[in-house]
């Protein structure tokens, strides 16, 4: 109860002062949420219903920086990542598969990933996608986070758009992901 100028005490004082409070604790869940397991088996990362260091919203439109300053690609409504790094020079690709906020590794059940990748660069005119395929690297009891594959046509592109054939994260699997690189498409995943 606030006590106000004449003398009355009101009960919207508790009211305000509790609404004064729920908005200076920011974006914090009503409940605990289940304890989180990583996709497929790997160590979680963050202890359960904690936050991390970026901005969030209810609406998911946040961004997340690239930790090796390739094409942030979002897997499902923020399941996962995968990131996209292009070497120009020798037209090397690799993928990473991150967490859902793209900051730890990501083991999935895959020996490769399959994507299209149509090529924007002079001189190379690929009208239809070329399939390409990404080897897992250092694969542990059949699981990856890591996956690379060489392409010719890749050796000084600039852009490409692509399509992830499929991804299972989770045990949900995930199909015709599609982006653009080296923009991502964390923007436009929803």
């Amino acid at each position: 109860m606030v006590r106000v100028a004449d003398g009355r005490w009101l009960k919207t004082g508790v009211v305000i002062g509790a609404c004064a409070l729920t908005s200076l604790a920011g974006c914090e869940p009503a409940a605990a949420p289940p304890a989180k397991t990583s996709p497929e088996g790997a160590s979680p990362s963050k202890s359960a219903g904690a936050h991390d260091d970026h901005d969030h919203d209810h609406d998911h439109d946040h961004d997340h920086d690239a930790p090796h300053g390739g094409a942030l690609v979002v897997v499902g409504d923020e399941a996962a990542h995968v990131e996209f790094v292009l070497d120009k020079e020798t037209g090397k690709l690799t993928a990473y598969v991150l967490d859902d906020h793209a900051h730890e590794a990501v083991a999935v059940k895959h020996a490769e990933l399959k994507i299209a990748v149509t090529i924007e660069k002079e001189g190379v005119d690929l009208p239809e996608a070329k399939e390409v395929t990404l080897t897992a690297v250092d694969a542990k009891d059949g699981a990856a986070s890591e996956f690379v594959a060489t392409i010719e046509e890749l050796k000084g592109a600039e852009h490409f758009d692509a399509a992830l054939d499929s991804i299972t994260v989770g045990g949900k699997e995930y199909k015709g992901v599609t982006f653009k690189f080296p923009e991502g498409n964390e923007g436009h995943h929803h």
